[in-house]
């Protein structure tokens, strides 16, 4: 469900979502006020992040292999969550922009 003033800017299907030591699959949406991404066996496991609580964006090495790393901030509870997604470089270059530009002018959604 979409907030308001809330617009989808992409979706990516086939996305694993690295936490807890295990790998589940599921989609990830990128938006102009959140970043989302749910299991596909089990919608109720999912994340919604809002990015006003994003720190930092980053790609690194993982034991899954290469993965976007999206990490809190402190009064988000400082999580670093884990995503491998293919055309990591593409998904990394579209979020970091985004991040900017949420950065230079935030839509809450409200």
């Amino acid at each position: 469900i979409l907030l308001p003033g809330e617009q989808i800017y992409s979706k990516y299907n086939g996305v694993w979502n690295l936490s807890a030591d295990q790998g589940n699959l599921g989609q990830f949406v990128i938006t102009n006020v959140r970043i989302v991404w749910f299991a596909q066996l089990t919608e109720s496991f999912n994340v919604s992040l809002p990015w006003t609580q994003i720190k930092c964006i980053r790609v690194r090495e993982s034991k899954y292999g290469i993965a976007i790393v999206l990490e809190t901030s402190e009064f988000s509870g400082s999580y670093v969550l884990g995503f491998r997604i293919e055309n990591v470089d593409e998904v990394f270059k579209e979020l970091s922009s985004l991040f900017a530009t949420f950065k230079q002018k935030p839509v809450y959604g409200v």
